[in-house]
């Protein structure tokens, strides 16, 4: 789930530096979060902007071990498919909304369609999701845009748990068990390249606690386009 940091004023350019012990497990070294900063102007609002991450360094991969053993390293994308078939066991949030007929079907926001499976007073208690529509990110609502009934009010809100994490499907990959010898450091040049709000840089090695991989980077509030003035 993506991190919303609270601010009077977020940094353009903070600059981080992160290392991790790698194991056989996936671990994330980048998380670009969210920023909650006040609105210009004389009011007293608030807004969520988006947060944006700069590569300033290579990937550095050191294996201090007495073998030789592989790193893999990828990017997941903020925004990516729900996970096909699920229904309402896999979301930990859902408005049953009102109005509902077993065997409905309701076009979600993102394109995605819900065949309802049972209802209690009308209210959607059981479905199933049947497409996948557009990709989102997680902590979306998606709201009813479509039924074709009389049902109304449905929605499912995103979690991580419920996007897909396959290759290709808004996770791709820097490397993939690429060899790394005993005593020796593998150089991956990732500078330059942008990660935006909910993106993660991830690694995880062939072997447990024998490498580690080190990265320098910046961090702060995206420039955007329109900006709300209070």
């Amino acid at each position: 789930m993506t991190t919303t940091i609270t601010t009077e004023q977020a940094p353009s350019a903070k600059p981080i530096s992160a290392g991790l012990a790698l194991t056989l497990d996936w671990q994330t070294l980048i998380d670009v979060p969210n920023y909650d900063v006040p609105i210009v102007g004389f009011g007293t609002s608030r807004r969520v902007a988006p947060g944006v991450a700069e590569i300033s360094s290579p990937l550095m991969i050191t294996n201090f071990g007495s073998t030789p053993s592989t790193v893999s390293v990828r990017v997941v994308k903020a925004d990516r498919p729900l996970i096909a078939a699920q229904n309402e066991g896999d979301f930990s949030t859902f408005n049953g909304g009102v109005g509902y007929v077993a065997g409905e079907v309701i076009t979600l926001a993102n394109g995605a369609e819900v065949t309802v499976d049972g209802v209690s007073n009308a209210s959607v208690n059981a479905f199933t999701l049947d497409s996948v529509g557009v990709f989102v990110a997680d902590t979306n609502v998606l709201n009813e845009i479509s039924s074709n009934a009389l049902g109304q009010n449905f929605s499912i809100t995103v979690a991580e748990v419920n996007l897909e994490i396959g290759n290709g499907e808004g996770v791709y990959y820097f490397a993939n068990e690429i060899p790394v010898q005993h005593q020796d450091t593998l150089i991956i040049a990732l500078n330059g390249q942008f990660f935006t709000t909910g993106d993660q840089l991830q690694v995880r090695a062939g072997n447990d606690d024998v490498m580690h991989a080190f990265i320098s980077y910046t961090e702060g509030q995206a420039e955007e386009d329109d900006l709300p003035t209070g």
